[in-house]
């Protein structure tokens, strides 16, 4: 099989796992979804563990490229931050189950998935912030290494629900804005500051919905 042929099986495969669950769909549907044999995803993928690694795989990179695409017209690093946070927000939610089910019945595909996530994630956070700096929105006199793991962990633990102790009445994202904004005010120079107060206005915390709406 060539390799596009093996890519569209990864693809039906990852969308097959984000709408119908990791758990309950099977390597049967999936060779009958695709017209292929159960045979030839075995002896391509080795079995529903190894096939399942390349979907989640695939849907992290999709996420990624998606996020690329966000901020490509973004005015500023920080804007660009704010549009990412908030479309890992805006998809915590599926991310959540997912990350469940898969540290719930495979484990060590969750940990590989975990390990590799966390390596790009902060590479990715560290760029934007020497960006910042560089930028003169952000001071030069803190420890970017610590900054990053404040924001991944800070991230981690919202989406993953793990050991929030929110005040009565407060939502997840509200937490995560406030948090969030408040970290970034910590680090920014007067001219950061200002972009950040401009970004939490076009940014504005839904009371009854679940997205981050944009006004521009």
């Amino acid at each position: 099989m060539t390799p596009p042929q093996k890519g569209r099986i990864i693809d039906q495969a990852m969308q097959m796992f984000v709408s119908q669950g990791i758990k309950s769909v099977r390597m049967d549907d999936i060779a009958q979804q695709l017209g292929v044999s159960k045979r030839t995803l075995y002896e391509m993928f080795g079995d529903k563990e190894g096939l399942l690694y390349l979907a989640m795989e695939r849907y992290s990179e999709r996420n990624r490229q998606r996020w690329n695409e966000l901020t490509a017209d973004a005015h500023d690093v920080l804007e660009a931050m704010f549009m990412v946070l908030g479309e890992v927000m805006d998809n915590a939610e599926v991310s959540r189950r997912m990350m469940d089910n898969l540290r719930k019945f495979y484990p060590a595909v969750h940990d590989k998935l975990m390990r590799e996530g966390m390596v790009k994630n902060r590479t990715s956070l560290r760029s934007m912030l020497e960006q910042g700096i560089e930028a003169g929105l952000f001071v030069n006199n803190f420890n970017i290494d610590l900054s990053i793991s404040v924001l991944y962990y800070t991230a981690s633990a919202i989406v993953t629900r793990r050991e929030l102790m929110l005040p009565d009445g407060m939502s997840e994202r509200e937490a995560f804005v406030q948090i969030i904004s408040n970290f970034f005010r910590g680090i920014s120079t007067a001219k950061g500051l200002q972009l950040i107060d401009d970004n939490l206005k076009r940014y504005k915390l839904s009371k009854t919905g679940n997205k981050l709406n944009l006004d521009r």
